[in-house]
């Protein structure tokens, strides 16, 4: 099995990244659910992440964890 196929094959998980917090001073506040050196919204998304109304989520934590490791050689898998 491929490190794909087993990225597929992992169940559904909504994982909130973080939420926009606009009426508060700081816009936009991590969860800690984030993986470490996580610090973009925008890459965030471009790894895989999606925003649901003012939550920063992801619906397949191993992929997208998967997708910010191999992002520094420029080879971004698509998380669907």
């Amino acid at each position: 099995m491929t490190q794909r196929e087993n990225d597929q094959n992992a169940p559904v998980e909504r994982v909130v990244l973080g939420r926009r917090t606009p009426n508060a001073m700081v816009k936009f506040q991590w969860t800690g659910a984030e993986p470490e050196g996580l610090d973009s919204t925008e890459f965030a998304v471009s790894c895989g992440a999606v925003w649901e109304g003012d939550e920063l989520v992801t619906h397949n934590l191993l992929a997208f964890e998967h997708n910010i490791r191999h992002s520094v050689d420029g080879f971004l898998e698509d998380s669907d």
